[in-house]
């Protein structure tokens, strides 16, 4: 091989790899002594978040580059024959206040985030596009929100809301934090949830388009709820009556409120 030809090779390498690499940052918590928080809104990218047995988060992040079509390239009077350069760089910017650390990613890009947090640590995480919300052995909070993509929780202790437009909610707790409600809610997906034996909750579970099944002996209520009436009348507005479809139960006598809901998919709920 010529010097020039190894040249060349060396340095087509040296730029994959670059678009390629990640952006890895390690933040401290304020005060690590006590549970910290960590909140994502992202407008396109997935999130995953996995609890460790370190004292600070560790944060990776890979952006998405952006494919155009050779007719879009025309458009704009782009010559034929030539590439484009992508950028790859997340572009999130990221805060750490008070022991609440704030990621964000603008409109600009997408990007993909992996973090480490300590496993006590409590979640608030959004993401409105381009992929899935996936969450480890975390103890603290969990509030997660995807409009267009699953959310998965797995080896999880303590409280779990998890609300998704389009896309499929799976959440395995170990333990439940005692007087708590939690809410699992899509509109397009199935709800599939797994409990600890000894759980005590109230159930409210609703599906359109779907069935509902457990391995928990459930007790259902058959207590009528009376109709929502919302009487606009007097106003110039309209009348109207609302029948509650949702399904009653509780489990091991009951206890905070679970509220299971899908529009198009059916409902899970798993004895661990």
């Amino acid at each position: 091989m010529s010097k020039k030809s190894w040249w060349l090779g060396a340095a087509c390498c040296a730029l994959l790899w670059g678009q390629d690499a990640a952006d890895r940052v390690t933040v401290p918590f304020r005060d690590p002594s006590r549970p910290g928080t960590l909140r994502v809104d992202l407008i396109n990218g997935s999130v995953t978040v996995r609890g460790y047995d370190g004292k600070d988060a560790i944060i990776e992040s890979t952006g998405r580059s952006r494919d155009r079509d050779r007719e879009r390239n025309r458009s704009r009077n782009i010559p034929d024959g030539m590439h484009r350069i992508d950028n790859n760089s997340s572009g999130l910017d990221i805060v750490e206040d008070n022991n609440i650390i704030t990621i964000k990613g603008g409109f600009a890009g997408s990007a993909d985030v992996v973090m480490q947090v300590p496993r006590q640590t409590s979640l608030n995480l959004k993401s409105l596009n381009g992929g899935k919300i996936l969450v480890e052995n975390i103890a603290g909070e969990i509030d997660a929100e995807n409009l267009n993509g699953s959310i998965e929780v797995t080896n999880a202790s303590g409280a779990v809301v998890a609300h998704s437009q389009n896309g499929k909610i799976t959440v395995s707790l170990n333990r439940v934090t005692p007087n708590k409600s939690m809410s699992f809610v899509t509109m397009n997906g199935t709800v599939d949830v797994s409990l600890p034996a000894d759980v005590k909750a109230n159930l409210r579970m609703k599906t359109e388009n779907g069935e509902i099944w457990s391995d928990f002996d459930i007790k259902l209520d058959s207590t009528t709820r009376p109709p929502v009436v919302d009487d606009q009348r007097r106003s110039g507005g309209r009348y109207r009556v609302r029948i509650d479809k949702s399904t009653y139960g509780t489990i091991n006598g009951g206890g905070p409120e679970l509220i299971m809901q899908t529009f198009n998919g059916s409902i899970l709920i798993h004895k661990k």
